[in-house]
Order: structure tokens, then C-alpha cells, then sequence
């Protein structure tokens, strides 16, 4: 029997997960001036950006992946023989969840001899991809399919995702906030630190400068890894990466922490998020017993 892992592209892994392990990524579409292009394939966070910077009210989209897209990824294994396992953008923030969902559903009256589970990650970015590549591993070491299936399912409860906004007015626009509010907090330079709350994107603090909102960012983070440190500390970032560098160190200074997951750059879902100059760290605030502390 042959696992087939599945993720869409706002799992933000890199080049070394890529190279080593086997597994799809379907693109979230992107719809700026009237197109429609696809994350990963015809467009970048660099073209995002570049977009926002011309038209100063508006963002880029992101959009459902399509039921056929999702279909035609599902059943190009089940034909083979393959069981499938999709992990999927957190069900909080899209519908693609849902969707695949009943997908499944009516692919598994199709093909009843093959498994498919398709599991809420409750994430997002490199939250995700800590969570696959604990499947993947799992996979490698010839675990059974229950057990990859229940520990991404638990892992998906435990990840802990924050964020450092480097652009409050993007949140504005993105109509993650008002925009008076942004207004105001840009002209007193205040930083949001956002977090997921099973799933949704909540506002932890309101800091006022970056220095002190990566102190809070740091310490919120090391309390939670004191608890489990014995694990790999993802990480992703957009146009920051010196910041990205310095948070890294620090943490190092007081947890010692070994192994990172850690994108090239945010890819361009997530920038249609985020915005630039932004940071986010992820972590799990309970492992299972049978987690593997190695990346790749």
C-alpha cells in the first residue's frame, strides 16, 4: 500500500522538503486585475506586492480551490491503487476543507477498497507543513495509516501560530481591521501580533515599534516551547528575513532548539495575507509520542 500525502500550496515548505519527500501540491487560485493566476505556478509574493503598491485601496484575492482540481488530485492516486491523506488550509479560513470533504465522500462510495482522510489543519504556512512532515516521516519509518492519520488529526489541534505584521495598513485594506484604526496605528506606529485560535486569525497584542513587539514575539514563544522544546521550530517571512535571522538567535539563546523548518520566502497566498514585512513562528504545544524530532 502506497500513502499519497496532499496539501495545497498555502503550506509554506522548502527546497529540502521538497528534494526528499513525494507528495502534491494543489495552487490557490489568485485574482488581481480581472485574472486569475495560481500560487506556485504563474505568480509570486514579489508580483503581489508589486500589485499592491499600484493600486494603494485594493489587494490581490485568493479564492476556494476548484472541486475539479481537487477531484482530478484525488483520483490521478486512487486509480493506482493509493490511498490518499490531504491535509487542507485551515476550514476556518476557507471552504476548501468542506469541499474536499464531501469530495471524498463520493470517491470513497467509487473506490471502497482504497482509504482517504482528509484532515483540517486548523493552520496555515509552515504550520502546515510541520504538520505534514510529520506524516511524511511517519511514512518513511512504515508506520500504518491510522497512525499518520491520528497524528496529524492531534497535531493539527496543538499548533500555535503567531505572527508580527510589519504593514498594520495591509490589514486595513485586507479588511482584517478598519481602516481608521489602521490609519491610526500606522501614524503611532503600532505593530499587531496576530495568532491562530483553533484555525482563525485572532489579534494577540497591539505593541507600539518593532523592537518591542519582537520582544513580545520572542518571550510569548519561549514560554510555549520551555514546555516541549525537544521539537522543530517552523518559521516564514515576508521581505523580512533579517528579522527572521535575529528571531532565530534569540530564541536559541534560551531554548535549545536544534531543527527548524524554515521557508526560502512566503509564497503568495500567504503575502495576500500578511503583507510585507512580516514574521511568523510556529510550534506545537504538545507532541505525540511517536514525533520525530529530524528535519528534513
Amino acid at each position: 500500500m502506497t500513502i499519497k500525502f496532499i496539501v495545497d500550496s498555502m503550506c509554506e515548505t522548502n527546497n529540502d522538503i521538497l528534494r526528499r519527500y513525494d507528495f502534491d501540491i494543489l495552487p490557490i487560485p489568485i485574482t488581481f486585475d480581472d485574472k486569475t493566476y495560481y500560487d506556485g505556478i504563474d505568480i509570486t509574493s514579489t508580483m503581489v506586492l508589486d500589485f499592491a503598491n499600484k493600486h494603494k485601496s485594493t489587494l490581490p484575492k485568493t479564492a476556494q480551490i476548484q472541486p475539479l482540481t481537487i477531484t482530478n488530485a484525488f483520483e490521478k492516486h486512487l486509480k493506482n491503487g493509493h490511498d490518499i491523506i490531504y491535509l487542507a488550509f485551515s476550514s476556518k479560513l476557507s471552504g476548501t476543507y468542506q469541499t474536499a470533504k464531501l469530495l471524498s465522500n463520493d470517491l470513497q462510495e467509487k473506490y471502497p477498497d482504497r482509504k482517504i482522510t482528509v484532515i483540517d489543519s486548523l493552520s496555515g504556512t509552515t504550520g502546515t507543513a510541520l504538520i505534514l512532515h510529520q506524516g511524511l516521516k511517519l511514512n518513511k519509518l512504515n508506520r500504518s495509516y491510522k497512525e499518520i492519520t491520528t497524528t496529524m488529526t492531534f497535531l493539527s489541534q496543538h499548533i500555535q501560530m503567531f505572527f508580527l505584521v510589519g504593514d498594520i495598513q495591509w490589514l486595513g485594506k485586507g479588511g482584517r481591521i478598519s481602516y481608521n484604526v489602521a490609519m491610526i496605528g500606522n501614524m503611532l506606529k503600532i505593530v499587531p501580533l496576530l495568532y491562530f485560535n483553533q484555525g482563525e486569525i485572532k489579534l494577540y497584542d497591539k505593541i507600539r515599534g518593532q523592537k518591542k513587539a519582537l520582544k513580545k514575539l520572542i518571550h510569548t514563544v519561549n514560554t510555549g516551547l520551555s514546555k516541549n522544546p525537544n521539537q522543530i521550530l517552523g518559521f516564514v517571512q515576508s521581505t523580512a528575513p533579517e528579522l527572521q535571522e535575529k528571531a532565530k538567535k534569540q530564541i536559541q539563546k534560551e531554548i535549545p532548539i536544534h531543527n527548524f523548518m524554515i521557508p526560502e520566502t512566503a509564497g503568495a497566498a500567504l503575502t495576500v495575507h500578511i503583507g510585507p514585512n512580516c514574521l511568523g513562528i510556529m510550534y506545537f504545544d504538545a507532541l505525540p509520542a511517536n514525533y520525530v524530532n529530524v528535519c528534513p
